[in-house]
């Protein structure tokens, strides 16, 4: 790592009751929780890149990001536009962006960034006949860090497709938090881990992250990443505990929904208890064969008992989940095979009823837009669809 250095602790303040009791029942192990955290619930582009810029102008020692795809159009120039402005400023600024998600942006676009004094790194260059299948592996995390006191954390990427229809984007449904409080320092010594010692003229300055207070009225959150190979398995457990321990709902929101025979597991007991299980999933997709093979397994998920529902619109990104109202995770982890064995990835856990009622109704509103699909309906559809689905399923591991 390049000059960083990690303060103690602050006294953290007790959650309150509720919150407490959320930790206790859901947390896999409640000493990794961080008290006292502030969190706001970002829906999309709009709501959530407005917040983003405002935090990078307020910023007045560093700012950290990373992110799988960094455009060169109108929303990527912008935020490059925002991170030179500091950088100028004197604000030390680091980007990460992954090779293979952000491959195609000129190169050009990132040598302007760094002639601006933004400190630029493309995770595992795509040489795969120099480097081997290890650089098969992709930083899919995104994550922004401002002075080590603010944070947002969700599915979106600095891309067009996440702007609102009526400015010119997309219109992708995705969801992001913001975070400020003592979970934002371990979520700049995560990001910090990316960065190698520099052995260079000029190196980096040194960054110091001071954990910010809790807040009195702040709620536990959990930082799960899969920066690191001991850690590969650690997101898809705590699902697994939370999908054990729920007693009236789970409702989840994947774009790219294969997951685990494990947690498949999990979901079907949960039917059996009586738990209301609903997945919220793109009708269309950027990445039409994992759409075809998720759809392998529909017809058992409608058979449990699983309640599914396609959204109508663009894209839905979102990579978002809510347990009996108690827990609630948003991030980048998809739940399919890339995700699990390969891709870091990075989510963060809030045990809040506030929060999670909050959720609870952005999921609320999103199944309300969209088609519900039933088991008579899905076994209707045609013989090449079906064809199209073993195929994909196939070659799941890889899509």
């Amino acid at each position: 790592m390049t000059g960083q250095k990690l303060a103690s602790p602050e006294r953290r303040i007790p959650a309150g009751p509720r919150e407490t009791a959320a930790s206790a029942r859901f947390a896999l192990r409640p000493e990794d929780l961080s008290q006292g955290n502030r969190i706001d619930l970002l829906r999309d582009g709009a709501s959530a890149y407005p917040r983003m810029l405002e935090a990078i102008a307020g910023a007045r020692q560093f700012v950290l990001l990373e992110t799988y795809i960094f455009s060169d159009d109108f929303v990527g120039r912008q935020f490059a536009r925002a991170l030179a402005s500091k950088a100028l400023e004197g604000v030390h600024v680091r980007v990460l962006v992954d090779s293979l998600g952000s491959r195609a942006t000129p190169r050009e676009f990132f040598g302007w960034m760094r002639s601006q004094g933004i400190r630029v790194q493309a995770f595992h260059p795509i040489r795969p006949f120099l480097h081997g299948l290890r650089y098969r592996s992709r930083n899919h995390r995104k994550v922004l860090i401002i002075d080590g006191s603010t944070a947002f954390v969700g599915g979106l990427n600095l891309s067009r497709e996440y702007a609102p229809l009526e400015d010119g984007g997309g219109g992708w449904r995705d969801t992001e938090i913001e975070l400020e409080g003592p979970a934002v320092a371990e979520l700049a010594r995560l990001s910090l881990d990316y960065w190698p010692k520099e052995r260079t003229r000029h190196p980096a300055p040194m960054i110091r992250i001071v954990p910010p207070p809790a807040q009195e009225d702040g709620s536990p959150v959990l930082i799960l990443g899969s920066s690191r190979l001991q850690d590969r398995f650690r997101i898809s457990r705590n699902l697994r505990f939370a999908f054990r321990r729920a007693r009236r709902r789970i409702w989840i929101a994947n774009p790219y929904f294969l997951p685990s025979r494990a947690l498949r597991g999990e979901l079907r007991r949960a039917t059996r208890r009586g738990v209301d299980v609903r997945l919220l999933v793109p009708r269309v997709s950027d990445v039409p064969p994992a759409l075809h093979a998720s759809h392998r397994l529909f017809e058992r998920y409608l058979k449990w008992g699983v309640r599914i529902f396609e959204w109508p619109g663009p894209m839905m990104h979102a990579k978002t989940a809510v347990i009996d109202t108690l827990w609630s995770t948003v991030g980048s982890y998809n739940m399919d095979s890339l995700s699990l064995l390969l891709n870091d990835e990075l989510t963060a856990v809030v045990f809040n009823r506030d929060f999670g009622a909050r959720l609870e109704a952005m999921f609320r509103e999103d199944f309300g837009a969209c088609k519900e699909l039933t088991l008579d309906d899905w076994r209707k559809r045609g013989w090449l669809r079906r064809l199209a689905e073993k195929i994909c399923y196939i070659f799941r591991l890889i899509l």
